[in-house]
Protein backbone atom coordinates (compact mmCIF):
# COMPACT_ATOMS: atom_id res chain seq x y z
CA UNK A 1 0.00 0.00 0.00
CA UNK A 2 2.82 2.47 0.98
CA UNK A 3 4.59 2.00 -2.55
CA UNK A 4 1.72 1.37 -4.46
CA UNK A 5 -0.36 4.12 -4.14
CA UNK A 6 1.66 7.45 -3.58
CA UNK A 7 0.01 10.85 -2.61
CA UNK A 8 0.38 13.43 -5.29
CA UNK A 9 1.43 17.00 -4.32
CA UNK A 10 1.84 20.12 -6.56
CA UNK A 11 4.62 22.60 -4.85
CA UNK A 12 6.16 25.55 -6.55
CA UNK A 13 4.28 24.72 -9.89
CA UNK A 14 5.93 20.95 -10.16
CA UNK A 15 3.89 17.89 -9.31
CA UNK A 16 5.84 15.31 -7.14
CA UNK A 17 5.01 11.60 -6.36
CA UNK A 18 5.55 11.05 -2.47
CA UNK A 19 6.19 7.17 -1.62
CA UNK A 20 6.37 5.25 1.82
CA UNK A 21 8.70 2.39 1.52
CA UNK A 22 8.83 -0.94 4.00
CA UNK A 23 11.92 -2.49 5.12
CA UNK A 24 13.80 -1.43 1.78
CA UNK A 25 14.72 2.22 2.18
CA UNK A 26 14.25 3.48 6.30
CA UNK A 27 15.40 6.97 4.71
CA UNK A 28 13.77 10.42 4.07
CA UNK A 29 15.04 10.98 0.33
CA UNK A 30 14.32 13.22 -2.51
CA UNK A 31 15.09 11.68 -5.49
CA UNK A 32 16.00 13.42 -9.53
CA UNK A 33 17.68 11.82 -12.21
CA UNK A 34 20.61 14.31 -11.22
CA UNK A 35 21.33 12.75 -7.59
CA UNK A 36 19.28 12.00 -4.20
CA UNK A 37 18.99 14.30 -1.53
CA UNK A 38 19.29 11.83 1.90
CA UNK A 39 18.59 12.09 5.34
CA UNK A 40 19.20 8.93 6.87
CA UNK A 41 19.06 9.52 10.58
CA UNK A 42 15.16 9.96 10.97
CA UNK A 43 14.29 7.46 13.39
CA UNK A 44 14.55 3.64 14.35
CA UNK A 45 11.96 2.30 12.11
CA UNK A 46 12.22 0.48 8.95
CA UNK A 47 10.09 2.79 7.06
CA UNK A 48 11.04 5.20 4.86
CA UNK A 49 9.75 8.33 2.54
CA UNK A 50 10.75 9.31 -0.90
CA UNK A 51 9.62 12.10 -2.90
CA UNK A 52 10.30 12.41 -6.47
CA UNK A 53 9.22 14.69 -9.16
CA UNK A 54 6.31 13.54 -11.94
CA UNK A 55 6.40 14.40 -15.62
CA UNK A 56 8.35 17.78 -14.87
CA UNK A 57 8.96 20.13 -17.55
CA UNK A 58 12.85 21.13 -16.21
CA UNK A 59 13.14 23.82 -18.75
CA UNK A 60 10.03 25.42 -17.49
CA UNK A 61 10.87 25.27 -13.77
CA UNK A 62 14.81 26.17 -14.39
CA UNK A 63 13.05 29.54 -16.56
CA UNK A 64 10.71 29.99 -13.34
CA UNK A 65 13.77 29.36 -10.93
CA UNK A 66 16.65 31.37 -12.77
CA UNK A 67 15.41 35.31 -12.02
CA UNK A 68 15.38 33.94 -7.91
CA UNK A 69 16.65 30.76 -7.05
CA UNK A 70 16.66 31.74 -3.62
CA UNK A 71 12.70 32.96 -3.62
CA UNK A 72 11.85 29.85 -5.76
CA UNK A 73 13.17 27.32 -3.34
CA UNK A 74 11.59 28.97 -0.79
CA UNK A 75 8.30 28.68 -2.41
CA UNK A 76 8.41 25.36 -2.88
CA UNK A 77 10.14 24.51 0.99
CA UNK A 78 6.77 26.22 2.02
CA UNK A 79 4.29 24.51 0.10
CA UNK A 80 5.86 21.16 0.68
CA UNK A 81 5.57 21.70 4.07
CA UNK A 82 1.84 23.13 4.08
CA UNK A 83 1.32 19.97 2.79
CA UNK A 84 3.14 17.95 5.31
CA UNK A 85 -0.34 17.16 7.01
CA UNK A 86 -1.74 15.49 4.45
CA UNK A 87 0.93 13.55 3.02
CA UNK A 88 0.92 12.48 6.93
CA UNK A 89 -2.15 11.29 7.23
CA UNK A 90 -2.38 9.71 3.58
CA UNK A 91 1.02 7.80 4.79
CA UNK A 92 -0.72 6.72 8.19
CA UNK A 93 -4.29 5.33 6.72
CA UNK A 94 -2.68 3.37 4.05
CA UNK A 95 -0.70 1.32 6.96
CA UNK A 96 -3.55 1.32 8.55
CA UNK A 97 -5.60 0.22 5.70
CA UNK A 98 -2.93 -1.93 4.76
CA UNK A 99 -3.14 -3.74 7.57
CA UNK A 100 -6.59 -4.33 7.58
CA UNK A 101 -6.58 -5.66 3.96
CA UNK A 102 -3.64 -8.02 5.28
CA UNK A 103 -6.10 -8.95 7.89
CA UNK A 104 -9.26 -9.61 5.81
CA UNK A 105 -7.10 -11.34 3.19
CA UNK A 106 -5.62 -14.28 5.66
CA UNK A 107 -9.55 -14.26 7.33
CA UNK A 108 -10.91 -15.26 3.86
CA UNK A 109 -7.98 -17.54 3.16
CA UNK A 110 -8.71 -19.40 6.42
CA UNK A 111 -12.53 -19.52 5.91
CA UNK A 112 -11.91 -20.62 2.30
CA UNK A 113 -9.44 -23.53 3.71
CA UNK A 114 -11.73 -24.45 6.30
CA UNK A 115 -14.63 -24.77 3.61
CA UNK A 116 -12.80 -27.32 1.46
CA UNK A 117 -11.92 -29.26 3.79
CA UNK A 118 -15.28 -29.48 5.30
CA UNK A 119 -14.33 -28.53 9.01
CA UNK A 120 -17.38 -27.64 10.71
CA UNK A 121 -17.94 -23.89 11.74
CA UNK A 122 -15.53 -22.45 14.54
CA UNK A 123 -17.30 -21.17 17.40
CA UNK A 124 -16.42 -17.71 18.15
CA UNK A 125 -15.41 -16.93 15.04
CA UNK A 126 -16.22 -13.25 15.94
CA UNK A 127 -14.68 -13.22 18.62
CA UNK A 128 -11.25 -14.81 17.21
CA UNK A 129 -11.24 -12.09 13.97
CA UNK A 130 -11.68 -9.16 16.99
CA UNK A 131 -8.78 -10.76 19.01
CA UNK A 132 -6.81 -10.74 15.62
CA UNK A 133 -7.55 -7.10 14.91
CA UNK A 134 -6.68 -6.01 18.59
CA UNK A 135 -3.24 -7.80 18.31
CA UNK A 136 -2.67 -6.12 14.95
CA UNK A 137 -3.40 -2.69 16.67
CA UNK A 138 -1.69 -3.19 19.48
CA UNK A 139 1.28 -3.94 17.18
CA UNK A 140 1.04 -1.00 15.24
CA UNK A 141 0.67 1.27 18.82
CA UNK A 142 4.00 -0.21 19.68
CA UNK A 143 5.71 0.62 16.50
CA UNK A 144 4.32 3.93 16.89
CA UNK A 145 5.95 4.45 20.28
CA UNK A 146 9.39 2.87 19.03
CA UNK A 147 8.99 5.37 16.42
CA UNK A 148 8.43 8.51 18.85
CA UNK A 149 11.01 7.25 21.27
CA UNK A 150 14.28 6.51 18.34
CA UNK A 151 13.04 9.82 16.81
CA UNK A 152 15.43 12.23 16.19
CA UNK A 153 14.33 15.80 15.83
CA UNK A 154 17.44 17.10 14.41
CA UNK A 155 17.42 14.92 11.53
CA UNK A 156 17.19 16.83 8.78
CA UNK A 157 20.97 18.37 9.79
CA UNK A 158 22.80 15.23 8.66
CA UNK A 159 22.22 14.25 4.90
CA UNK A 160 23.92 13.21 2.30
CA UNK A 161 24.21 14.61 -1.69
CA UNK A 162 25.24 11.77 -4.53
CA UNK A 163 25.10 11.76 -8.32
CA UNK A 164 25.17 15.08 -10.17
CA UNK A 165 23.91 17.21 -7.37
CA UNK A 166 27.35 16.56 -5.12
CA UNK A 167 29.36 16.89 -8.18
CA UNK A 168 27.87 19.99 -9.18
CA UNK A 169 29.03 21.23 -5.98
CA UNK A 170 32.69 19.70 -6.93
CA UNK A 171 33.09 21.27 -10.13
CA UNK A 172 30.61 23.61 -11.58
CA UNK A 173 33.05 25.92 -13.40
CA UNK A 174 34.32 22.43 -15.66
CA UNK A 175 30.31 21.62 -15.72
CA UNK A 176 29.97 24.58 -16.74
CA UNK A 177 31.92 24.19 -20.23
CA UNK A 178 30.79 20.69 -20.70
CA UNK A 179 26.97 21.42 -20.35
CA UNK A 180 27.44 24.37 -22.72
CA UNK A 181 28.23 21.95 -25.43
CA UNK A 182 24.53 20.03 -25.08
CA UNK A 183 22.34 22.38 -25.96
CA UNK A 184 20.09 23.73 -22.75
CA UNK A 185 21.55 21.15 -20.05
CA UNK A 186 23.40 23.83 -17.79
CA UNK A 187 20.40 26.19 -17.36
CA UNK A 188 18.66 23.37 -16.28
CA UNK A 189 21.29 21.69 -13.90
CA UNK A 190 22.05 25.61 -12.68
CA UNK A 191 18.27 25.55 -11.32
CA UNK A 192 18.50 22.38 -9.83
CA UNK A 193 21.59 22.84 -7.58
CA UNK A 194 20.21 26.55 -6.89
CA UNK A 195 17.23 24.88 -5.67
CA UNK A 196 19.02 22.19 -3.70
CA UNK A 197 21.39 24.84 -2.34
CA UNK A 198 18.58 26.73 -1.12
CA UNK A 199 16.86 24.23 0.55
CA UNK A 200 19.87 23.31 2.22
CA UNK A 201 20.64 26.72 3.23
CA UNK A 202 16.97 26.86 4.84
CA UNK A 203 17.79 24.26 7.31
CA UNK A 204 21.66 25.60 8.18
CA UNK A 205 20.40 28.39 9.70
CA UNK A 206 17.99 27.35 12.03
CA UNK A 207 19.67 27.15 15.50
CA UNK A 208 22.92 27.51 14.30
CA UNK A 209 25.98 29.87 14.33
CA UNK A 210 26.82 31.44 11.09
CA UNK A 211 30.08 30.75 9.51
CA UNK A 212 33.01 32.83 10.04
CA UNK A 213 35.23 30.54 7.90
CA UNK A 214 35.86 27.45 6.44
CA UNK A 215 39.27 24.80 7.29
CA UNK A 216 39.26 22.06 4.90
CA UNK A 217 41.35 19.07 5.48
CA UNK A 218 43.48 17.07 3.71
CA UNK A 219 46.20 14.43 3.97
CA UNK A 220 48.53 12.23 2.37
CA UNK A 221 49.01 13.70 -1.17
CA UNK A 222 51.51 10.73 -2.24
CA UNK A 223 52.56 13.10 -5.40
CA UNK A 224 49.00 12.67 -6.52
CA UNK A 225 48.25 15.14 -8.90
CA UNK A 226 45.06 16.58 -7.70
CA UNK A 227 45.87 19.85 -6.55
CA UNK A 228 44.08 21.45 -9.23
CA UNK A 229 40.52 19.88 -7.33
CA UNK A 230 42.05 21.30 -4.29
CA UNK A 231 42.16 24.43 -5.61
CA UNK A 232 38.65 24.29 -7.41
CA UNK A 233 37.17 23.26 -4.03
CA UNK A 234 38.87 26.07 -2.36
CA UNK A 235 37.73 28.96 -4.77
CA UNK A 236 34.13 27.63 -4.53
CA UNK A 237 33.75 27.09 -1.12
CA UNK A 238 35.63 30.16 -0.15
CA UNK A 239 37.75 27.82 2.24
CA UNK A 240 40.18 29.89 4.36
CA UNK A 241 42.60 28.01 5.99
CA UNK A 242 43.78 24.34 4.68
CA UNK A 243 45.41 22.07 7.24
CA UNK A 244 47.51 19.30 5.37
CA UNK A 245 48.49 15.99 7.97
CA UNK A 246 51.09 15.12 5.63
CA UNK A 247 52.54 12.12 3.59
CA UNK A 248 53.23 14.95 0.87
CA UNK A 249 56.25 12.39 -0.73
CA UNK A 250 56.57 9.13 -1.43
CA UNK A 251 60.48 8.23 -0.59
CA UNK A 252 61.20 11.58 1.25
CA UNK A 253 63.82 12.88 -1.59
CA UNK A 254 63.94 16.50 -3.09
CA UNK A 255 63.91 15.08 -6.37
CA UNK A 256 60.71 14.04 -6.41
CA UNK A 257 59.08 16.93 -5.62
CA UNK A 258 59.13 18.29 -9.17
CA UNK A 259 58.52 21.63 -10.42
CA UNK A 260 55.04 20.74 -12.15
CA UNK A 261 53.75 19.69 -8.70
CA UNK A 262 54.84 22.22 -6.60
CA UNK A 263 53.80 24.42 -8.96
CA UNK A 264 49.95 23.07 -8.60
CA UNK A 265 50.75 23.50 -4.79
CA UNK A 266 51.67 27.36 -5.18
CA UNK A 267 48.21 27.66 -7.11
CA UNK A 268 46.61 26.69 -4.35
CA UNK A 269 47.99 28.52 -1.41
CA UNK A 270 47.29 31.39 -3.04
CA UNK A 271 43.62 30.96 -2.69
CA UNK A 272 43.97 29.54 1.11
CA UNK A 273 47.11 29.54 3.10
CA UNK A 274 48.37 25.89 4.88
CA UNK A 275 49.23 24.54 7.87
CA UNK A 276 51.52 21.44 6.83
CA UNK A 277 52.53 18.44 9.29
CA UNK A 278 55.59 16.14 8.11
CA UNK A 279 54.11 12.84 7.72
CA UNK A 280 56.12 8.87 7.68
CA UNK A 281 57.31 9.75 3.86
CA UNK A 282 58.44 13.33 4.87
CA UNK A 283 62.00 13.61 5.42
CA UNK A 284 64.14 16.82 6.38
CA UNK A 285 64.25 17.56 2.75
CA UNK A 286 60.72 16.70 2.05
CA UNK A 287 60.30 19.35 4.85
CA UNK A 288 62.51 22.46 3.72
CA UNK A 289 60.72 22.07 -0.02
CA UNK A 290 57.39 22.56 1.64
CA UNK A 291 59.02 25.52 4.02
CA UNK A 292 59.88 27.29 0.72
CA UNK A 293 56.35 27.34 -0.54
CA UNK A 294 55.22 30.78 -0.15
CA UNK A 295 51.57 30.48 1.84
CA UNK A 296 52.36 27.36 3.70
CA UNK A 297 53.14 27.09 7.72
CA UNK A 298 54.94 24.10 8.56
CA UNK A 299 54.11 22.88 11.94
CA UNK A 300 56.76 20.70 13.85
CA UNK A 301 60.16 19.89 12.87
CA UNK A 302 62.18 16.73 11.85
CA UNK A 303 65.40 16.40 11.98
CA UNK A 304 68.30 13.41 11.52
CA UNK A 305 69.80 12.13 14.85
CA UNK A 306 73.54 12.61 14.94
CA UNK A 307 74.27 9.11 16.49
CA UNK A 308 74.16 7.14 13.36
CA UNK A 309 71.49 5.45 14.12
CA UNK A 310 69.27 6.38 10.43
CA UNK A 311 66.56 7.22 12.91
CA UNK A 312 65.08 10.98 13.42
CA UNK A 313 64.13 13.77 16.26
CA UNK A 314 60.73 15.59 15.82
CA UNK A 315 59.54 18.47 17.96
CA UNK A 316 55.88 19.65 18.59
CA UNK A 317 54.89 23.04 17.39
CA UNK A 318 51.90 25.63 18.32
CA UNK A 319 50.22 28.55 15.89
CA UNK A 320 47.14 30.95 16.24
CA UNK A 321 45.46 30.45 13.13
CA UNK A 322 42.39 33.20 12.89
CA UNK A 323 42.19 32.81 16.56
CA UNK A 324 41.89 28.90 17.11
CA UNK A 325 45.43 27.46 18.39
CA UNK A 326 46.62 24.75 16.90
CA UNK A 327 49.14 22.30 17.25
CA UNK A 328 50.91 19.39 15.57
CA UNK A 329 53.30 16.57 16.30
CA UNK A 330 55.17 15.03 13.08
CA UNK A 331 55.84 11.35 12.49
CA UNK A 332 59.07 10.59 13.49
CA UNK A 333 59.52 7.98 10.16
CA UNK A 334 60.49 8.19 7.22
CA UNK A 335 60.21 5.64 4.39
CA UNK A 336 63.02 3.46 3.66
CA UNK A 337 64.83 4.22 7.21
CA UNK A 338 66.40 1.84 9.37
CA UNK A 339 64.49 0.23 12.65
CA UNK A 340 61.24 1.17 13.82
CA UNK A 341 61.89 4.27 12.14
CA UNK A 342 61.18 2.64 8.99
CA UNK A 343 58.25 0.19 10.43
CA UNK A 344 55.04 -0.03 9.05
CA UNK A 345 53.86 -2.76 11.68
CA UNK A 346 51.69 -1.72 14.35
CA UNK A 347 53.59 -4.07 17.15
CA UNK A 348 56.90 -1.07 15.85
CA UNK A 349 54.80 2.01 15.07
CA UNK A 350 52.15 2.31 18.06
CA UNK A 351 54.86 2.30 20.47
CA UNK A 352 57.16 4.72 18.96
CA UNK A 353 54.24 6.97 17.98
CA UNK A 354 53.45 6.79 21.57
CA UNK A 355 56.84 7.54 22.68
CA UNK A 356 57.24 10.32 20.85
CA UNK A 357 53.89 12.16 21.63
CA UNK A 358 54.78 11.61 25.41
CA UNK A 359 58.38 13.38 24.64
CA UNK A 360 56.57 15.84 22.48
CA UNK A 361 53.70 17.19 25.08
CA UNK A 362 55.51 16.70 28.43
CA UNK A 363 56.22 20.68 28.62
CA UNK A 364 52.85 21.54 28.07
CA UNK A 365 50.86 23.73 30.72
CA UNK A 366 48.07 22.28 32.61
CA UNK A 367 46.43 25.47 31.47
CA UNK A 368 46.93 25.14 27.65
CA UNK A 369 44.12 24.23 25.48
CA UNK A 370 44.00 22.94 22.12
CA UNK A 371 41.24 23.71 19.22
CA UNK A 372 42.80 21.30 17.03
CA UNK A 373 46.19 18.96 17.32
CA UNK A 374 47.22 17.52 14.38
CA UNK A 375 49.04 14.42 14.16
CA UNK A 376 49.73 12.13 11.30
CA UNK A 377 49.18 8.70 12.54
CA UNK A 378 46.03 8.03 14.29
CA UNK A 379 47.88 6.08 17.18
CA UNK A 380 49.69 9.39 17.87
CA UNK A 381 46.49 11.38 17.99
CA UNK A 382 45.02 9.07 20.34
CA UNK A 383 47.90 8.76 22.53
CA UNK A 384 47.81 13.06 22.86
CA UNK A 385 44.03 12.67 23.87
CA UNK A 386 45.60 10.38 26.93
CA UNK A 387 48.47 12.69 27.75
CA UNK A 388 46.16 15.98 27.63
CA UNK A 389 43.05 14.76 28.50
CA UNK A 390 40.05 17.55 28.15
CA UNK A 391 42.81 19.65 26.49
CA UNK A 392 41.76 19.08 23.40
CA UNK A 393 38.99 19.55 21.18
CA UNK A 394 39.51 18.30 17.89
CA UNK A 395 42.14 15.73 16.68
CA UNK A 396 43.05 15.75 13.37
CA UNK A 397 44.83 12.85 11.65
CA UNK A 398 45.69 10.99 8.14
CA UNK A 399 47.81 8.04 7.37
CA UNK A 400 44.94 5.20 6.54
CA UNK A 401 44.26 6.25 2.91
CA UNK A 402 40.16 6.34 4.60
CA UNK A 403 38.21 8.50 6.71
CA UNK A 404 36.85 7.09 9.70
CA UNK A 405 33.28 6.40 10.14
CA UNK A 406 30.91 9.49 11.02
CA UNK A 407 29.72 7.42 14.41
CA UNK A 408 33.34 7.81 15.32
CA UNK A 409 33.56 11.65 15.00
CA UNK A 410 32.19 12.85 17.85
CA UNK A 411 31.65 11.07 20.90
CA UNK A 412 29.81 12.34 24.21
CA UNK A 413 33.34 13.15 26.62
CA UNK A 414 35.58 12.64 23.92
CA UNK A 415 37.35 15.21 21.19
CA UNK A 416 35.86 15.46 17.83
CA UNK A 417 37.64 12.99 16.29
CA UNK A 418 38.68 13.40 12.40
CA UNK A 419 40.85 10.47 9.93
CA UNK A 420 40.97 11.97 6.87
CA UNK A 421 41.70 10.07 3.66
CA UNK A 422 43.95 10.59 0.84
CA UNK A 423 43.55 13.46 -0.56
CA UNK A 424 45.69 12.84 -3.54
CA UNK A 425 44.21 8.88 -4.03
CA UNK A 426 47.19 7.65 -3.13
CA UNK A 427 49.14 8.92 -5.47
CA UNK A 428 52.58 7.20 -6.36
CA UNK A 429 51.89 5.26 -2.56
CA UNK A 430 49.43 3.23 -4.98
CA UNK A 431 51.28 2.98 -8.17
CA UNK A 432 54.27 2.04 -6.15
CA UNK A 433 52.94 -0.59 -4.20
CA UNK A 434 50.72 -1.51 -7.10
CA UNK A 435 47.44 -1.19 -4.93
CA UNK A 436 44.16 -0.07 -5.69
CA UNK A 437 43.60 3.38 -5.69
CA UNK A 438 42.26 5.20 -2.85
CA UNK A 439 39.47 7.40 -3.17
CA UNK A 440 39.91 11.32 -3.40
CA UNK A 441 38.35 12.36 0.16
CA UNK A 442 38.42 15.39 2.46
CA UNK A 443 36.84 18.05 4.46
CA UNK A 444 35.47 21.12 5.02
CA UNK A 445 34.44 22.85 8.29
CA UNK A 446 32.53 25.59 9.37
CA UNK A 447 33.92 27.76 12.29
CA UNK A 448 31.63 30.43 14.21
CA UNK A 449 32.35 33.51 15.17
CA UNK A 450 32.41 32.10 18.98
CA UNK A 451 35.23 29.46 17.52
CA UNK A 452 32.80 26.64 17.93
CA UNK A 453 33.03 24.15 15.07
CA UNK A 454 29.14 24.05 13.97
CA UNK A 455 29.08 21.43 10.52
CA UNK A 456 31.28 19.06 9.11
CA UNK A 457 31.25 18.17 5.35
CA UNK A 458 32.91 15.33 3.92
CA UNK A 459 33.38 14.39 0.63
CA UNK A 460 34.29 11.25 -0.97
CA UNK A 461 35.19 11.10 -5.01
CA UNK A 462 35.26 7.65 -6.23
CA UNK A 463 36.63 7.77 -10.19
CA UNK A 464 38.88 10.14 -12.02
CA UNK A 465 38.62 13.60 -11.03
CA UNK A 466 38.46 15.90 -13.96
CA UNK A 467 41.02 19.06 -13.52
CA UNK A 468 39.92 20.60 -16.52
CA UNK A 469 36.67 21.03 -18.27
CA UNK A 470 38.52 18.62 -21.34
CA UNK A 471 38.84 16.02 -18.92
CA UNK A 472 35.26 15.38 -18.78
CA UNK A 473 34.18 15.86 -22.72
CA UNK A 474 33.57 12.03 -22.55
CA UNK A 475 30.68 12.77 -20.26
CA UNK A 476 32.11 10.80 -17.74
CA UNK A 477 32.03 11.82 -13.93
CA UNK A 478 33.24 10.43 -10.92
CA UNK A 479 30.94 9.43 -8.88
CA UNK A 480 30.59 11.86 -5.47
CA UNK A 481 29.17 11.49 -2.11
CA UNK A 482 28.68 14.32 -0.04
CA UNK A 483 27.82 13.34 3.39
CA UNK A 484 26.69 16.96 6.29
CA UNK A 485 26.90 16.59 9.58
CA UNK A 486 26.13 18.91 12.24
CA UNK A 487 28.51 18.98 15.49
CA UNK A 488 27.87 19.27 19.05
CA UNK A 489 28.57 22.48 20.56
CA UNK A 490 31.65 22.05 22.37
CA UNK A 491 33.03 23.09 25.81
CA UNK A 492 34.71 26.57 24.89
CA UNK A 493 34.92 29.88 26.87
CA UNK A 494 31.75 32.28 26.11
CA UNK A 495 34.09 35.12 25.57
CA UNK A 496 36.22 33.47 22.24
CA UNK A 497 36.08 35.20 19.04
CA UNK A 498 37.34 33.87 15.99
CA UNK A 499 38.09 35.57 12.61
CA UNK A 500 40.32 35.66 9.47
CA UNK A 501 40.77 39.19 10.44
CA UNK A 502 42.89 37.56 13.58
CA UNK A 503 45.89 36.48 11.40
CA UNK A 504 47.80 33.92 11.15
CA UNK A 505 51.16 33.74 13.65
CA UNK A 506 54.54 32.06 13.41
CA UNK A 507 54.66 28.52 15.13
CA UNK A 508 56.81 28.10 18.54
CA UNK A 509 57.73 25.14 20.51
CA UNK A 510 54.79 23.30 22.53
CA UNK A 511 55.08 24.03 26.20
Amino acid sequence: MLTLFPFRVTAAGARFRVQGSLLTRHTVSADTSFGSWIFPHVDGLPVGVHISPVNVDLVRIASAASPDPQAYAEQLRTDLVHQLPAIATWLIGELLLGTLLGLTAAAAINLALRQLRALPRREHELKHRLRQLVASAAVLAVVAVIGAVTYDPAWARQSRVTGTLATLQLFPDQLRTYYDQHAKALDVLSAIAAIQSGLQQHIEQKDVAATAFNVMFISDMHLGSTYPLVKQYAANFDVKLIVNTGDEAEFGTSAEMTTAYLSQLRAVTKIAPMVWMPGNHDSPATIAIMRSIPGVTVLGTKSSLDDGSGGYRVAGEEMSAYGLVLGAVPDPRVYGASGDFGANDGASVNPLEQRTVDASVSRVPVDALFDIFAAHEPAAAAQLVKDLPGRIRQTNSGHLHAQNADKDVQKAGSPITLVEGSTGAGGLDHLYRGVAASPIEFSIESVAANCQFTKLVRFQIVGAAPASASDIASGELPQVTASTRYLTPQDIAADRTCGTDQGITPPVDIG
